[in-house]
């Protein structure tokens, strides 16, 4: 008798247990809320997919997400003032450097992207460009290229600085100078372990190249015909179904063994009111963080367990960029939370 008094208590135990259990589940799911993301443009495909996926399973939830350059999205808390749930940069770093510690206290490295030479088959000379050669046929007289901006955009001064890059790989000490002083106000010197470019505010293109915002914008040029080519992410070009370049792997931007290269490289911004900010060269590895002061902080890093969870890893994948699996904290980050740390390890 005893023995079944025993049997039934821990039955009793298990249903309570299991109807705790369902009743957490059930409250977070009915969590109600408005989750509002500021990122990177090139991860629109990335993350809208992954609002859907967070608002299918938390119905009474809506994800607000606000596509820009990833400085303009750092300046909207540093400058502006305002107060999204999480920020998401094209360049982890953006957040390391101006966001950690005042506005938070961690930055995840969840996921990479690469450089790439975007064209069409309207594109001039297409049937002729190729890995060895794209530097040349950018700069024939009559092709049309573009870049984002430099001063605002990670895939603008990733542009410029593989175009730098690209003197040393192939040995040819030109090709910034045909590309990009030539067309431009942009200038770049020796400054004794590699090169430094200069971004002036008013970098004065020529009719040769677009300069846009954002990576994202130039895409609609380069279909339409308006220019030819785009240096751009390859995320961006797949999404497009256009065809693309692939660099060599030393100007992919996407490689952390060849940080020290990559190191050799620096670019200085020009904001305007006589204010400048110096960048150096790291691989195209994006990175998130949700505010301290974030209204919907809750949920935000429910939204953020999400995109790093293997759920997360293949929206990421079918949006043609890589994910890290698993998320690398930077080594400036603290007090991860602990619904994250599982999907996390540290640099």
């Amino acid at each position: 008798m005893d023995k079944k008094i025993i049997i039934a208590v821990i039955a009793i135990i298990i249903i309570i247990g299991v109807g705790v259990y369902g009743y957490s589940v059930y409250n977070n799911s009915q969590a109600g809320g408005t989750i509002n993301i500021v990122a990177a443009d090139s991860l629109a495909n990335q993350l809208n997919a992954t609002a859907a996926k967070f608002q299918s399973e938390h119905p009474n939830v809506k994800v607000n997400i606000e596509y820009m350059g990833s400085s303009a999205a750092i300046k909207q808390v540093t400058s502006l003032n305002k107060t999204p749930d999480i920020v998401v940069s094209a360049d982890y770093t953006l957040i390391d450097n101006q966001l950690i510690p005042k506005y938070t206290s961690y930055n995840l490295q969840y996921a990479r992207n690469e450089m790439v030479i975007a064209y069409t088959n309207k594109s001039k000379n297409s049937t002729e460009i190729n890995s060895n050669n794209w530097y040349q046929i950018l700069s024939t007289p009559g092709v049309k290229f573009g870049f984002s901006d430099p001063n605002s955009d990670p895939a603008g001064y990733r542009a410029v600085m593989m175009m730098q890059l690209a003197d040393n790989y192939y040995n040819n000490s030109t090709i910034f100078k045909n590309l990009v002083e030539n067309n431009s106000a942009i200038t770049s010197a020796a400054n004794g372990t590699g090169y430094t470019i200069q971004v002036p505010e008013n970098e004065n293109p020529s009719s040769n190249i677009a300069i846009r915002p954002d990576a994202a914008t130039l895409m609609p040029l380069l279909t339409s015909g308006s220019i030819d080519y785009v240096i751009t992410y390859r995320s961006l070009a797949a999404q497009q179904n256009v065809s693309y370049i692939t660099l060599p792997d030393e100007l992919k931007i996407s490689n952390d063994s060849y940080d020290q290269y990559y190191n050799n490289i620096s670019l200085v911004q020009d904001s305007g009111s006589n204010s400048s900010s110096t960048l150096t060269l790291t691989p195209i590895i994006y990175g998130i963080t949700v505010l301290n002061n974030a209204p919907e902080k809750q949920l935000a890093t429910e939204f953020l367990e999400l995109l790093i969870s293997p759920t997360g890893n293949q929206i990421v994948n079918a949006s043609f960029q890589e994910p890290i699996i698993p998320a690398v904290a930077t080594n400036k980050s603290t007090n991860i939370p602990s619904i994250l740390q599982p999907y996390v390890t540290n640099s």
